[in-house]
């Protein structure tokens, strides 16, 4: 069941009442937000909720076998091997015997590994970390396991469930365990500031993003030997404007609802496209993942701690990752090389004492290279990508503008995005202080009006959010 679909929103209308009123019962509180998380996740297929619930109790299992042994590595290791493998076998493995079957042909040999046909859970990569970083923290801390029902919680909590942001174990249980008057795990927190996100993200994601991938991306990564050289680059602008407008409009959405629910989300999104380098960017998209990489696996690899050279190639492996980690597909695994390099690139350069770029000039270098990686990430294939952006130069020139609103549109969008960035905080600000001064009932008819601009305005058959699928 989609976040957008009004089948949801009625939901929301029915549980968030029932919810609020168990405040009083955060047992039966919680229990009430595991069962609704388990109920939504079966929609998609019932067994996930099955193979969620028995991952859910090995990982509570190995954190209460830590407990009882202390500080000891074989736990850990096992559980981290556990966790690994399960996801390797569910989202890697058929990748991995394709490609060594590939390899093989060129020798005359045949791969005897066996073909594992089945269906990926939703979300498996965002609960996978999740349940790395209780691990880890477990086994740094012992005293720190947590009951069944809370670890069963923490990886189900369904607004981050499906596509984050990955929240950490001890950001998560610290908002359980805060003792003091004000606690307000458990009934809304900031409501305002909660139905203006929601509203927000339903404009970037149902809207903005859904249009740009209609009429302006979908169709030219689609049959691109149709469209100019220009209509190729808009595409892939287009791209850049749409998967943030997609991921950060879900964030927004979800962060919305766990505000609803008493919980604050980690920060996933800083204006990435002002970045300055690609380092700044890493600090900026998708923060849950790129802290994630950094301190469970650049920092364990050494980071920066064993010379320069070991930290150029701790870089190229993490970005490798980051890469992998979106998808069992060459395109990632490239995606994420070119983000690799481009950091190694931009620590030589500083290194050897280049002067720096002026501001505006770093940022729009940062916003092209990030936009040509981009192609990768979304092409079907290497192939596919190489021949979009060879395009650029073998196509004609020439503007596709079949309604004569197309490329003004997108720049349209593309001022938005860039023109608010700066500003974003500032206008949240001004916005849900504005709301809570016209009081509860103006309040609510506007953002009811809002909703329904939204839903005119959205293109018919809404694309799923784009990181669903890892």
């Amino acid at each position: 069941m989609s976040f957008v679909s009004p089948e949801f929103a009625l939901l929301c209308l029915l549980f968030l009442p029932i919810y609020w009123s168990l405040a009083e019962h955060p047992r039966a509180q919680r229990g009430l937000l595991i069962a609704s998380a388990y109920g939504l996740y079966a929609t998609w297929v019932p067994i996930f909720a099955l193979v969620l619930g028995a991952y859910s109790t090995v990982v509570w299992g190995l954190g209460r076998w830590m407990e009882r042994v202390g500080p000891r590595r074989l736990p850990l290791v096992l559980g981290l091997w556990l966790a690994g493998s399960f996801l390797f076998f569910l989202k890697y493995y058929e990748f991995v015997r394709e490609t060594f079957q590939a390899l093989l042909q060129h020798t005359g040999f045949v791969s005897l590994l066996p073909v594992l046909d089945g269906v990926t859970p939703v979300g498996v990569s965002f609960f996978t970390f999740q349940a790395v970083s209780y691990l880890v923290m477990v086994g740094r801390a012992p005293a720190l396991a947590r009951s069944w029902p809370d670890v069963l919680l923490f990886l189900s909590f369904w607004p981050t469930l499906f596509a984050g942001p990955i929240w950490r174990a001890e950001q998560f249980f610290a908002q359980i365990d805060e003792q003091n008057p004000a606690r307000r795990v458990g009934r809304p927190r900031q409501a305002w500031l909660a139905l203006y996100l929601i509203a927000l993200g339903l404009v970037q994601k149902v809207v903005l993003a859904s249009w740009l991938s209609a009429q302006v991306v979908d169709p030219v990564y689609k049959f691109p030997d149709h469209y100019a050289s220009v209509s190729l680059a808009a595409a892939m602008l287009g791209y850049s404007l749409q998967i943030f407008l997609d991921f950060a409009g879900y964030t927004l959405i979800v962060t919305g609802l766990a505000l609803l629910l008493g919980y604050r989300l980690p920060v996933n999104f800083r204006q990435p496209y002002l970045a300055r380098n690609l380092s700044d960017f890493w600090t900026r998209w998708h923060v849950s993942l790129s802290s994630f990489i950094r301190d469970y696996i650049y920092i364990p690899m050494g980071g920066n701690r064993l010379g320069w050279g070991r930290t150029q190639l701790n870089v190229l492996l993490g970005m490798l990752i980051s890469g992998l980690w979106h998808g069992a597909n060459w395109t990632f695994v490239v995606w994420g090389l070119l983000h690799g390099l481009g950091v190694v690139v931009q620590n030589t350069a500083k290194r050897l004492g280049m002067p720096a770029w002026p501001r505006w000039a770093a940022q729009i270098l940062t916003f092209v290279f990030v936009s040509v990686a981009w192609v990768f990430f979304r092409a079907e294939s290497v192939p596919q990508a190489l021949h979009m952006l060879q395009g650029l130069w073998d196509s004609p020139a020439g503007f596709w503008l079949p309604e004569q609103l197309q490329w003004w549109g997108l720049l349209g969008v593309a001022a938005l995005v860039w023109g608010l960035s700066p500003r974003a905080l500032w206008w949240q600000r001004q916005s849900v202080a504005g709301l809570a001064r016209l009081g509860p009932w103006l309040g609510a008819v506007l953002l009811a009006l809002l909703l329904c601009v939204v839903l005119y305005g959205a293109p018919e058959g809404v694309p799923a959010f784009i990181y669903f699928r890892f």
